[in-house]
């Protein structure tokens, strides 16, 4: 299973962690923003590497802001983020890559960083209630991270594509 995904700055990384930590709680793999939900790739990695290298030229860096806590009813507690029209450009983008393995946001996705799974609908209403909000209120996305799910969760980092580079030959 292969994902393509953003990761936070490291202080917003370590406060998640720290909140992790604190609850007794975890999300799939260390936090991070999906751009693109989970998926199998049934040819080589090299040549998913350059797909993507394609998808990803001439997107340009742009500004995620951070919003309020949330919960989906499944038990899912996450941190909101936004990030306006360069954010649906790259993530619609991305959406003829491959099926997903499993439709779970389709077209009304939000984009997130997701701090717990697996609760019930109760505890993660009440969890979303009591966080604290992070310091950092926004970050420039400079990059985009290829990673594939080595077991159940272990996010192996496969490659790292920076936004605003032409990738390829011309």
């Amino acid at each position: 299973m292969y994902g393509v995904l953003v990761w936070p700055p490291e202080d917003l990384r370590r406060f998640l962690e720290e909140l992790q930590a604190l609850h007794g709680i975890r999300g799939f793999g260390p936090p991070h923003l999906n751009l693109r939900q989970p998926f199998d790739w049934p040819y080589e990695e090299e040549a998913l590497r350059i797909a993507l290298a394609g998808i990803l030229r001439g997107h340009a860096p742009f500004r995620l802001r951070l919003g309020g806590w949330g919960y989906f009813p499944q038990g899912v507690v996450y941190l909101r983020a936004y990030g306006g029209t360069p954010f649906r450009r790259l993530y619609h983008a991305l959406e003829p890559l491959a099926p997903p393995l499993k439709e779970i946001e389709g077209p009304s996705y939000l984009p997130h960083i997701t701090l717990a799974l697996g609760l019930s609908e109760e505890e993660a209403r009440r969890l979303a209630q009591e966080l604290p909000a992070p310091q950092r209120r926004s970050f420039l996305v400079k990059e985009v991270a290829l990673v594939r799910d080595e077991d159940e969760g272990h996010l192996l980092e496969v490659a790292r594509f920076p936004l605003g580079v032409e990738w390829g030959p011309r």
